[in-house]
């Protein structure tokens, strides 16, 4: 558990991949300081962002991670839960076995090791992803949807790829919902809400996401959705989930033949 609002060490990293632009976005929670940044792929301009002497006890990321020793080329069973209804048009994940995707699980792969260097000594021979951390995959579109009210959902406008986040990011946590759903489970400091409520950046929204699902996984109370060959995505405790996200992810996962709805 984080014991208190001034010893949670964490860190939230959206991964972005271009070469000529700051796309990776940096969430960084210092006992009660949040510090956010945007940088470039390499770790020279990744590393330049984070707090000097900061050791993070968690991390989590946005991007396909692959457990220790997976196949390359696998096909994730976190993902084909989310890419069938009712997930399929409120927060459907890119398939990362081929195409575009396997770019970005290699991409997130070099992230990993990169910010895995950072973490804390008692952790460092733990710097992948792991079902019990200290590395965790982030999924913020849908950490959003499952807390978002079916009805919100439907009203959604027909929206290009890519922009999906921010529409959800727009109903919720602009708004102060968020907030109002997580913040007893999560004592953050108020500065973090107020970043949440007010960010405008892509990048940086995604790195706030990543941030509070690191918290989660902190606490020991993230949904894990997901099984050892292929990972995870950590996502808020299922507890707070809508209706219809509960009902269709066990749905989906009877369909699939697989062991409970809940697959950590």
């Amino acid at each position: 558990m984080l014991e208190e609002k001034t010893g949670a060490k964490l860190l939230g990293v959206d991964v972005g991949f271009s070469a000529k632009r700051p796309t990776t976005g940096i969430a960084v929670l210092d006992g009660d300081k949040i510090h956010l940044a945007r940088a470039g792929t390499s770790w020279e301009s990744r590393v330049s962002q984070i707090p000097d002497g900061f050791r993070p006890s968690v991390i989590a990321i946005d991007g396909p991670l692959l457990p220790r020793g997976a196949d390359n080329l696998i096909r994730r069973r976190c993902e084909a839960v989310f890419v069938r209804a009712p997930f399929h048009n409120r927060c459907k994940p890119g398939l990362s076995h081929w195409g575009f995707g396997s770019e970005l699980r290699r991409a997130s792969a070099e992230a990993c090791l990169q910010f895995g260097r950072l973490l804390d000594p008692a952790f460092e021979s733990r710097a992948y992803v792991d079902y019990k951390g200290p590395i965790v995959e982030a999924f913020p579109n849908a950490f959003l949807a499952v807390l978002t009210p079916e009805a919100e959902l439907l009203s959604a406008p027909k929206l290009k790829r890519g922009r999906r986040f921010d529409w959800l990011y727009e109903q919720i946590a602009t708004t102060g919902e968020l907030e109002s759903i997580l913040a007893d489970r999560l004592d953050l400091p108020h500065e973090v809400w107020r970043r949440v409520r007010t960010e405008k950046n892509h990048e940086l929204r995604a790195a706030l996401i990543c941030l509070l699902t690191a918290a989660f996984a902190a606490q020991g109370t993230a949904e894990a959705v997901g099984e050892p060959t292929g990972g995870w995505f950590w996502l808020p405790p299922g507890s707070l989930w809508q209706p219809w996200a509960i009902k269709g992810i066990e749905s989906v996962t009877k369909r699939m033949a697989l062991k409970s709805h809940f697959l950590g």
